[in-house]
């Protein structure tokens, strides 16, 4: 009995020592919460918001917490802090500030990798400056983004259009196709070779690709998980992407080393050829070039530069398939412009009005990139009054901004006049920042919008996309993985008489 007893209280003492610890960890963190937060909604203690994030329609629930809370919103995920930004003019005024260019690290990418701030897209400080500025000259060796590079963006849309062409009217999935097409733009770059859409191991690399995108779920949480040992998980959504990460691993090195066997130094071809001079030059030197950021950048380009595009391409055919009309109307000053003897050019925008606004709204109301990229706070920074504390993360609402009343007006509607005059004269609108904003927004920004318009217009020239017979309605959903892509759809493209 004095036994039992003694285990009696043994528990009760260890029960209040938890609940001690516990207590004392909440009020530690009651008193040095940063002063002045931006408001937001309350969480539970240790778990903040998580209970309210699990299962929930995050963009739906991010956008009720803006309209109650206001333009800038902080919560806790567990012991980490959010900061959303809701409006244009926060998102600008945030993303120009030098202290708020840091990127969170990639536990699961540290684990199958060996980095999870290398390359481009998560590096910080000077790495990141220097990758950044590197990547930029390259592309401005190779003429990518600029009318010199227009030729062999159209060659790839034209390969895209006779792939499509050999469904013959019949339902396809435009998705891997798409992604094919865009990659292979991507693949000039950096490797110097474009693919055939049947070569089996090019189509498999994009299908892990656009699979891990996927796999990263809303926000690309997993991506950003700060939990060791995450890539040991043995099921799930977590155990698939380290698979074919790893796969994408493999390919990225191989091709390296073949890049490194055939090497002319005088005449470097692409990305990895003048990445491999720039290692030469570098070598024993204090710089952040190296084989860990050389196989970080390929990835980034590949996941930034392919998914973006693809997914543009997809939500534009699915809301020609929705309206008909536009579509139809689109055609008509496609054929008034430029004909069907020939393929659209970059020279032709200025002649397109009504196209351009369409894609404008394509964007706008795709909103592919829904929360952007996650920013982290390098010190204390105020923001329209209120304090954003060193190591907060940052998330750019961007999908509430593309869909704020005060700012579009009938937001749901899908109107390309919005970003017309009453003269029927294209209006950029400085809100549209479909690619966010400041230091670190899209660096291939140039390239996604030549890839979107050459596109777009090459496949309404040649097609008319219809929404098949007996197949589910239309769906504008949106799935949120580390992007927004459309619900799976299938369509059917049916050429219009007179072939290019």
């Amino acid at each position: 009995m004095i036994m039992d007893l003694w285990q009696v209280e043994r528990s009760y003492l260890l029960l209040t020592a938890v609940i001690a610890l516990v207590v004392a960890w909440f009020m530690k963190r009651i008193i040095n919460r940063p002063r002045n937060l931006p408001p937001g909604p309350n969480g539970l203690p240790l778990l903040g918001v998580a209970l309210k994030l699990i299962g929930s329609d995050l963009l739906a629930l991010f956008s009720s917490w803006a309209d109650n809370y206001g333009d800038i919103v902080s919560f806790n995920v567990g012991p980490k802090l959010i900061v959303l930004l809701n409006s244009y003019e926060v998102v600008v005024e945030a993303f120009r500030n030098p202290d708020l260019q840091n990127r969170p690290g990639s536990q699961i990418m540290k684990e199958i990798s060996g980095g999870g701030k290398n390359g481009v897209l998560l590096s910080v400080g000077d790495t990141w400056r220097e990758q950044r500025k590197f990547v930029h000259s390259v592309f401005r060796s190779l003429g990518v983004g600029k009318k010199s590079y227009e030729d062999i963006v159209a060659r790839e849309m034209d390969q895209l259009g006779s792939a499509i062409e050999e469904k013959r009217g019949t339902p396809f999935d435009p998705n891997t196709i798409f992604g094919q097409a865009v990659a292979n733009i991507i693949c000039s770059i950096v490797l110097g070779t474009q693919y055939k859409y049947d070569d089996t191991d090019f189509k498999h690399i994009i299908e892990l690709l656009i699979r891990n995108i996927e796999l990263f779920g809303g926000g690309a949480w997993i991506f950003f998980l700060p939990l060791p040992g995450i890539s040991k998980i043995p099921f799930g959504a977590v155990k698939a992407l380290v698979s074919n990460t790893r796969e994408l691993n493999t390919f990225v090195r191989t091709m390296i080393k073949s890049h490194e066997l055939n090497l002319d130094p005088e005449h470097p071809k692409d990305f990895i050829d003048q990445y491999l001079n720039k290692l030469n030059e570098t070598k024993g030197t204090d710089s952040s070039f190296s084989q860990a950021n050389l196989e970080a950048a390929i990835k980034d380009l590949f996941f930034a530069g392919t998914d973006t595009t693809t997914n543009t391409l997809n939500w534009s055919i699915l809301f020609m398939m929705a309206h008909p009309d536009i579509q139809s109307r689109v055609q008509t000053e496609l054929d008034q412009v430029v004909g069907r003897h020939r393929l659209p050019k970059l020279d032709d925008r200025k002649n397109l009005p009504y196209t351009s606004a369409v894609l404008m709204e394509v964007q706008r109301k795709g909103a592919v990139l829904a929360l952007g990229v996650p920013h982290v706070a390098a010190a204390d920074t105020q923001v329209r009054g209120y304090t954003i504390p060193k190591g907060a993360t940052i998330l750019s609402n961007l999908y509430k901004v593309l869909n704020r009343e005060d700012l579009w007006g009938d937001t749901n509607d899908f109107r390309p006049e919005r970003f017309l005059s009453k003269d029927g004269e294209f209006i950029k609108r400085e809100e549209l920042i479909f690619f966010s904003s400041g230091r670190r927004m899209c660096l291939g920004e140039q390239l996604a919008r030549m890839e979107t318009y050459l596109g777009f217009t090459s496949l309404l020239q040649r097609f008319t996309f219809k929404k098949p017979d007996h197949t589910p309605p239309l769906s504008f959903a949106g799935v949120l993985g580390g992007t927004r892509n459309t619900v799976p759809y299938v369509t059917c493209a049916i050429p219009r008489e007179t072939k290019i």
